[in-house]
């Protein structure tokens, strides 16, 4: 896996998160499957925390998917749902996109 968008949706947002985040039924309205979730993260605001973006781009640490992926939101369970949650590596690597700008 690498920091790339197109990494991070094949290894993470797909197999792991589109389990729940896809079609209408999806949380909070966040469709994580392909072809949806780059515009429903990056510069999106948090329907939970609506003063956080979903994805900041440039800025990981107030970026809301972290701290779902992390386990300190303010509000809501740590993501995925009841786990098995992801590894720092993988985490890191999320964020360093994030921190990259969050190009698609």
């Amino acid at each position: 896996m690498t920091a790339s968008f197109r990494s991070i949706q094949a290894q993470v947002f797909t197999p792991v998160c589109s389990g729940c985040h896809a079609g209408g039924a999806a949380p909070a309205g966040l469709r994580l499957d392909v072809g949806n979730s780059y515009m429903m993260l990056v510069d999106v605001a948090s329907v939970e925390v609506p003063s956080l973006k979903r994805v900041q781009p440039g800025n990981a640490s107030n970026s809301y998917l972290i701290h779902k992926l992390e386990g300190h939101a303010a509000v809501g369970a740590r993501m995925p749902l009841g786990g098995p949650f992801l590894d720092a590596t993988t985490i890191g690597l999320i964020r360093q996109w994030i921190d990259s700008g969050a190009p698609q």
